[in-house]
């Protein structure tokens, strides 16, 4: 926008002229037509300054409408009804391409008087319902839209075809007084956006200079307003669609988890009871194909108790149930169930005994499974020979309970990704594939932890063994001794 003389420096230059007029020796009559000049010249840049000002205003006013996160048509609404008010147009709206552009459509126009409004309303609000084909290359707007060119006309017909018929046009331009009507492609990133209809009082070759560069800097600016509402709708719908889609994906697989649990049961059931009554009598193979199916069915049993739990998790369905817990009681249990298999890995494992008794408050099951878990993973990621050590100790009002190994250990651009879903490292795929785990363990481990007010964290390096350490309010720091339950929220 260019930068206007002050009133002060108008003054100045102008009296400076006068006077320099009546020192030359003119007369009277010469002095007094300088003096309407001036007169005029300041009248004019007077004007010019009070219509920046206000376009200065009008944009402050506009770049707040920006800021604020509102809908496509909200936003749209407020910027007609200030453009219309604050540059005394006598009727303005905004009319947008669909998504398949095939069609204009207004979706705001400027108010009316109770008068305008009533004869509108007998010819069908055209301005408000505004809907023509982008074939309909006779209506201005439509090719203001294809030639991205500005558009004039004196003929309100021009802009309501084929809507409304010529003397119906003629009528609604009488009574809203609409001399002139001017149509600017809304253009962002070299897309037309659609079209800014403004009708004045007046013909456009009375615009002053300041006039036309504020409706040219104007129409950027609503061109920026309506793409980022445009921008930020579509992420909102985009948004409410994830989310439609995440909650029918976790309902799919809480009740295919739900209905796949009961069979699996039943058929590692039936093939425990095959090993085991009739085990002996059993040909080798025949045996060995029975272990591998019990071995596989186990896993896969485990699999959809995971996802069952991350669903109830995610769905905000699982219930921890709280009660006083010993703690190395359930250790100890836990410990025990353990050891046979890390015996058989030729693991060692142990278990450091506490100074005292540790009494926390929690859900049991869940305190043992992140336990079982965690160890569990030592014990497949250690090799034979390796030892795995499980020990507690105080930290503040918390107990810190931490799980060691002399395993494989974990690269340090793998630790991001390992307490999310299905969060298995790609550094170690021989031995995740030996191991077969669901990558959701360590994910349902740190839900259980947080919803129990404690935290749970890895240190590890590569080849030089991991350690993991989740901490548990003492029963005496919990403020939650009163609850019985409580939901996770993940």
């Amino acid at each position: 926008m260019r930068v206007s003389l002050s009133l002060k420096d108008i003054f100045k230059s102008s009296s400076k002229r006068a006077s320099q007029s009546v020192s030359d020796g003119k007369s009277h009559t010469e002095v007094d037509d300088e003096l309407t000049r001036i007169n005029k010249d300041l009248y004019e840049r007077n004007v010019e300054l009070a219509i920046r000002n206000r376009t200065l205003s009008l944009l402050r006013k506009i770049y707040n409408i920006i800021s604020t996160t509102l809908g496509v048509e909200k936003t749209a609404q407020l910027l007609i009804d200030e453009i219309v008010s604050e540059l005394k147009f006598r009727k303005g709206f905004i009319v947008l391409v669909n998504q398949d552009r095939t069609t204009l459509r207004a979706i705001a126009t400027s108010s009316s008087t109770p008068e305008e409004m009533a004869l509108l309303t007998r010819f069908g609000n055209p301005f408000t319902n505004f809907a023509v084909g982008l074939s309909d290359i006779d209506n201005f707007c439509v090719n203001a839209v294809v030639t991205n060119r500005r558009r004039l006309t004196n003929t309100l017909y021009d802009i309501l075809v084929p809507m409304v018929n010529q003397s119906s046009s003629e009528q609604l331009q009488n009574t809203l007084n609409i001399q002139t009507s001017i149509l600017y492609p809304i253009v962002f990133a070299d897309q037309v956006l659609g079209v800014l209809v403004l009708g004045m009082d007046k013909h456009v070759g009375s615009l002053s200079l300041a006039e036309r560069e504020t409706l040219g800097e104007l129409i950027e600016v609503v061109a920026i307003a309506i793409e980022r509402t445009k921008v930020y709708a579509d992420l909102k719908r985009a948004n409410e669609q994830l989310k439609e889609a995440d909650e029918l994906k976790d309902e799919f697989v809480y009740v295919a988890s739900h209905e796949l649990r009961t069979p699996m049961t039943a058929i590692k059931n039936y093939l425990w009871l095959a090993l085991n009554r009739y085990g002996k009598d059993l040909d080798p193979k025949m045996k060995q194909s029975l272990v591998r199916a019990y071995i596989s069915t186990e896993r896969l049993i485990t699999l959809v108790q995971d996802m069952l739990t991350v669903s109830r998790i995610e769905g905000k369905r699982l219930v921890l149930n709280f009660e006083e817990i010993d703690l190395m009681e359930l250790y100890q249990q836990i410990y025990d169930e353990l050891n046979i298999t890390a015996q058989k890995e030729g693991i060692v494992m142990t278990l450091v005994p506490a100074s005292k008794k540790y009494t926390v408050y929690g859900d049991r099951t869940r305190i043992g499974e992140v336990l079982q878990n965690l160890l569990s993973n030592a014990i497949k990621f250690t090799p034979q020979g390796g030892h795995v050590t499980v020990s507690v100790r105080e930290s503040g009002t918390m107990i810190a309970t931490d799980i060691s190994d002399t395993g494989f250990g974990i690269p340090r651009e793998d630790l991001p990704r390992l307490f999310k879903k299905f969060g298995r490292l790609g550094h170690s795929y021989k031995k995740v594939a030996e191991s077969a785990g669901t990558g959701l363990g360590l994910f349902i481990s740190k839900q259980i932890i947080e919803a129990h007010q404690g935290s749970i964290t890895v240190e590890s390096e590569a080849d030089k063994g991991s350690t993991f350490t989740f901490t548990l309010p003492l029963k005496q720091a919990s403020s939650d001794a009163d609850a019985s339950n409580t939901s996770i929220d993940p």
